[in-house]
């Protein structure tokens, strides 16, 4: 049925809705695309770990979250990466929309004092949470459907960057 060098997997049948390479299991029958689980865990996961343990000289919480969403992030890409498998595609997929979340709050409030958010009339913490949930709760109803978390993410990437480019920092 095709390539005699392509080998059957030890987590096979995939259930990721994407399947990022050509070949798998290439190297060895346990890791289905093993650049993309050391390039995660490099890449992703120790910097957030790095940034976790040194890079949040005001202890705010909402950094805190950042860096170990990160981690999470890292971690879930290179168990997705893997394995190929949908609980782990859910574990690399819904970090990246919540660091999105993360982000955005993190950028509403750059000077704000610790403690003290600048814009008292929204409650940032609830909304962002509540925002989080029902993130969840639509990617879990059309997990199926890839194109539906790369819109939710390419729009939260779009608020970011309006935030960003348009926010009012006087």
């Amino acid at each position: 049925m095709g390539d005699a060098t392509v080998k059957i997997g030890y987590w096979e049948p995939h259930s990721s809705s994407i399947d990022f390479c050509k070949s798998n299991y290439l190297h060895t029958s346990y890791v289905a695309e093993p650049h993309n689980v050391w390039s995660s865990v490099v890449g992703l996961s120790i910097i957030g770990l790095l940034g976790f343990f040194k890079a949040n000289p005001t202890h705010e919480w909402w950094f805190t979250i950042a860096h170990l969403t990160l981690f999470l992030i890292g971690t879930g890409s290179a168990c997705l990466h893997g394995t190929l498998h949908w609980v782990y595609q859910s574990s690399d997929e819904l970090p990246m929309i919540y660091l999105v979340i993360c982000l955005v709050y993190v950028v509403i409030e750059p000077e704000s004092p610790r403690g003290k958010p600048r814009y008292t009339w929204l409650p940032y913490d609830g909304v962002m949470v509540v925002l989080a949930a029902v993130n969840t709760a639509v990617y879990y109803t059309f997990q199926h459907l890839y194109w539906i978390f790369l819109l939710v993410y390419t729009l939260g990437l779009a608020v970011l960057y309006w935030v960003v480019c348009f926010g009012s920092y006087s």
